[in-house]
């Protein structure tokens, strides 16, 4: 089942990052429950899972973000594309990208964008089979 997470699966999305690149689950302060406020409140960020028996096995980000170029489309952008490592391959993360590619539509988005650091060659095939190319644009990335 693909839907929009809720207030009760920041732990199980929190988990399911470690098969993403987080290192450990991060302490529950003040800084994550605001974020986690801020994330669910926002009505253009949208945190999509995919749930099996009661599971969140797969998630990724959707944000539209408004534009004044494009006749005034906004533009999506597609970040933390991740499925628990027991349950890969079997398409679960392919239906959080159309779920996201359903939202931009709706959003009216003229493009959606995804950048990853996986240099793996079965991963940069998933993200083409999934209609995403490499050659349209040139992504540059400033660590802060």
């Amino acid at each position: 089942m693909i839907r929009e997470a809720n207030e009760e699966d920041l732990d199980a999305l929190l988990e399911l990052y470690l098969d993403l690149h987080e290192r450990s689950v991060p302490e529950h302060d003040e800084r994550l429950w605001d974020a986690w406020a801020r994330i669910l409140a926002d009505p253009d960020h949208h945190l999509i899972v995919c749930e099996e028996d009661g599971r969140i096995v797969s998630s990724c980000v959707c944000v539209v973000i408004p534009n004044l170029t494009r006749g005034v489309r906004p533009y999506a952008f597609v970040e933390n594309v991740v499925t628990q490592a027991d349950a890969r391959g079997r398409g679960y993360a392919t239906a959080c990208l159309d779920h996201a590619r359903m939202l931009a539509r709706r959003a009216g988005c003229y493009k959606m964008m995804l950048l990853t650091g996986s240099h793996d060659p079965e991963t940069l095939d998933f993200y083409r089979h999934a209609g995403y190319n490499s050659t349209d644009k040139t992504a540059f990335i400033q660590w802060l």
